[in-house]
């Protein structure tokens, strides 16, 4: 899109040209994996390559979003902060008690804009923290104003979106003063904009994922269904797909040459295939602590597993990271 046109734009739909170029001129997401020794998994020729960066040793990955990493440091307790690699810029960011809690996290745009927010909330959904960046502290609200749980979020064209429990009602997240809002979607201002999820007797749990799709202009709402105290045998995902023009969700089986990329820390992502040893219409998801990446097939609903690097190691975290290293 030319200069000329682009003035002509509102300052959100510059915001969405400019978040799908960028996306456009980068490569697939990194799987980037921290043990003693760095690595990076390249889905473009499908090797491990060695690095070693200083500023990632003993690091949790938490986000991956606007070209920007969140790193926590695994054991000195301030050491929290953005970091892009691209420009090696960093910014500090305030103590985050009890870090090891949280476990998805995202940007409401590039820190460097102003009134930047970032949001955290924790593994059993029941805890949040916030603050806009350049702010001395961490707001972690008892309650949220508007949701009884919130159970996924994600950072797409300029606004946070969000999930609750209760109906798997979406809605977008606001921050007021130190006080954080969800705001359901409405249909036509009346009927709240939900999941259609139909309940299955055999699920004893689910995980949940938001995901935004950059080549649809929609949402992609992940649910993953769990049979039984595992992590992969007798489980399944669904997918629906929220499109924003047209305001509706509906579920899909079908993602095309598309794959959707899991982590168990931070945010999930969706890209093309195309160029890539990623399988097609495919969910890739990363467990804690697991040396293997899990691939589930959403044609036959198997499920595969395959290591990035030539040794399994345990213990170790896998963060898929949307950046040029």
């Amino acid at each position: 899109m030319g200069k000329k046109n682009r003035k002509m734009l509102s300052p959100l739909q510059s915001e969405i040209v400019k978040e799908n170029e960028n996306r456009q001129s980068r490569q697939p997401p990194l799987i980037l994996t921290s043990h003693k020794e760095q690595t990076i998994y390249s889905p473009v020729d499908g090797k491990s390559h060695p690095i070693y960066i200083l500023v990632l040793v003993r690091k949790y990955v938490f986000a991956s979003t606007h070209g920007w990493l969140v790193l926590v440091d695994m054991f000195i307790r301030d050491d929290c902060c953005l970091w892009n690699p691209s420009s090696k810029e960093m910014i500090k960011l305030p103590v985050l008690e009890d870090f090891f809690l949280y476990k998805k996290c995202v940007l409401s745009k590039p820190p460097t804009e102003p009134d930047c927010y970032i949001l955290l909330i924790a593994d059993d959904m029941l805890l949040q923290a916030f603050c806009k960046i350049g702010d001395d502290e961490f707001v972690c609200p008892t309650q949220v104003k508007g949701v009884d749980r919130l159970i996924a979020i994600t950072s797409f064209q300029g606004k946070i979106y969000g999930v609750m429990s209760n109906d798997y009602i979406f809605g977008t997240i606001e921050f007021v003063g130190r006080t954080m809002e969800f705001r359901p979607i409405s249909i036509n201002g009346e009927q709240l904009l939900k999941a259609p999820v139909i309940n299955k007797n055999w699920v004893v749990w689910n995980e949940i994922d938001l995901i935004g799709s950059h080549t649809d202009n929609s949402l992609l709402f992940v649910m993953k269904d769990l049979a039984q105290d595992s992590i992969t045998d007798g489980s399944e995902f669904r997918v629906f797909r929220f499109d924003i023009n047209r305001m509706e969700c509906i579920e899909v089986d079908d993602i095309g040459d598309q794959v959707i990329l899991i982590g168990y820390y931070g945010t999930g992502f969706c890209c093309s295939s195309s160029g890539t040893t990623f399988k097609p219409n495919s969910i890739y998801y990363i467990v804690k602590f697991e040396s293997c990446v899990h691939v589930y097939d959403l044609d036959d609903k198997s499920t595969t597993s395959w290591l990035p690097h030539d040794v399994g190691l345990k213990n170790i975290n896998h963060f898929w990271i949307d950046v040029k290293l």
